[in-house]
């Protein structure tokens, strides 16, 4: 088994997909962002780095589709069969979305994202929870329209390894700027919070703290104009609520799930994450 089946999975992935640029949300792409400001140590972050959470591994790979690629059968196809040839299974539960790739032990998971589809959306049939290219190719993608424009400004982290048959590789991997990335986490901790099967959203609440306090200078500035730019969107209004009730509110809820998290420490300041959270978000035009 690779020393790193995460690494190594991603990194063969990159591989067999030559013309794709990957896109890595969830938390292995905070989990690949806070490894490599790290090991960069002339890298501002808005919170002192030993004041975060530490980085947590996890066993999945949250796949983000540009809507050009997931609306559009041969590129989709081009992923199916790489998916293929790495040996990845089909999630019977999450049919064509999700695939695992075994190892021994345990496996890696690859969730697969759409971007919001905008214009494009007419390519697709109409479904409320995953994006179906047309003809079929067996490969389809969960919809993340919440994720408003994650396909602008990303981050580009170098990422490098080795892959399954030994070779070195080295690349780089586009993770979403802290705008979209809060939204994203925003929405899954909603959803999340009350199940029990899920830690209550206790991940999504940390990594939301972890995003804000990895903002780097250059992306503080491509996050404000994004927040501006999209204060109207009714997406980003409803982001805007969850993070007013659960974690600007001193009695929120996420505020509590980070409490009860086992990387929570006394450095983590969550009045402060309440005080970036309003300056990030355009929590001001849910007055408006």
């Amino acid at each position: 088994m690779p020393a790193n089946p995460m690494l190594t999975t991603l990194l063969d992935l990159d591989a067999a997909l030559p013309k794709q640029e990957l896109i890595v949300g969830g938390g292995y792409g905070l989990f690949l962002k806070q490894t490599y400001i790290a090991n960069n140590p002339e890298l501002r972050t808005l919170f002192p780095l030993a004041s975060l959470p530490r980085a947590r591994a996890t066993e999945d790979i949250d796949l983000i589709l540009r809507a050009d690629v997931v609306t559009d059968s041969s590129a989709m196809k081009t992923i199916r069969k790489a998916l293929d040839v790495l040996d990845f299974r089909v999630v019977e539960t999450a049919r064509y979305m999700q695939f695992i790739r075994p190892f021994t032990p345990g496996y890696v998971k690859i969730d697969l994202l759409a971007a919001p589809l905008g214009p494009l959306a007419k390519r697709v049939p109409k479904d409320p929870r995953r994006v179906k290219p047309r003809p079929s190719v067996k490969l389809h993608a969960s919809k993340l329209e919440e994720a408003v424009a994650v396909n602008r400004d990303p981050l580009r982290i170098p990422v490098s390894g080795v892959l399954s048959d030994g070779t070195s590789h080295s690349t780089t991997i586009l993770i979403p700027q802290a705008f979209s990335y809060l939204l994203m986490k925003l929405f899954a901790f909603r959803d999340r919070y009350h199940d029990a099967r899920k830690e209550l959203g206790q991940h999504h609440a940390v990594d939301i703290y972890r995003i804000v306090g990895l903002l780097t200078p250059e992306e503080d500035a491509a996050v404000h104009r994004l927040s501006g730019e999209f204060s109207d969107n009714p997406l980003v209004r409803e982001g805007c609520r969850i993070a007013m009730d659960h974690f600007i509110s001193p009695a929120g809820v996420g505020r509590l799930r980070i409490r009860e998290h086992p990387l929570f420490h006394s450095a983590v300041d969550l009045d402060r994450l309440a005080e970036e959270l309003t300056e990030l978000l355009p929590i001001d035009s849910l007055g408006a």
